[in-house]
């Protein structure tokens, strides 16, 4: 077998980077909050599920360890912020919003965590936003009525808040 082919310095298997952690608050609604704790214990089922297979099998335990340390490190910092059950006067984290934009396109959001709007792990009925991203900037203290700006990446646009539900 040609050199070429073979990795020289180091036997064990390559270190993977750390996932990103931020370095805003952990807010979470309970739904992220347990969405969160279930991908931990997925992760730590299917390391354990590895640990005895085969070479290639094995190859995944590190990536499946960086993974299991990100979601400890975001358990062991989150915020779990309860739902309210009336509708807030001003868009708060956790709530619904709808606007609509010039053209009259109407848009849904409910307001999430970080990890929560990345995962997407909700019904097709309701997009997720993050509450730090431009977007859920934007919409934040918002009341109905109120025109704000919607920061997109192919322009900024103005958006009218036309309901918030809780």
């Amino acid at each position: 077998m040609s050199r070429a082919f073979v990795k020289e310095d180091s036997d064990g298997p390559e270190s993977l980077p750390e996932r990103a952690v931020s370095q805003l608050p952990n807010y979470m609604t309970p739904t992220g909050h347990r969405a969160l704790q279930q991908w931990r214990a997925d992760l730590i089922a299917e390391r354990d599920t590895l640990q005895g297979g085969d070479l290639q099998a094995q190859s995944r335990i590190p990536m499946l360890e960086r993974d299991i340390r990100y979601c400890q490190a975001r358990l062991q910092s989150a915020q779990v912020i309860e739902p309210r059950s009336e509708a807030p006067q001003k868009v708060i984290f956790g709530c619904r919003v709808e606007f609509i934009d010039n053209d009259d396109k109407t848009y849904r959001y409910r307001i999430v965590g970080e990890d929560e709007a990345l995962s997407q792990r909700n019904d097709e009925k309701e997009a997720l936003v993050s509450w730090a991203s431009p977007l859920g900037r934007a919409l934040l203290g918002c009341e109905e009525g109120d025109i704000t700006t919607w920061p997109k990446p192919s322009g900024a646009i103005e958006i009218e808040i036309t309901a918030i539900a809780p």
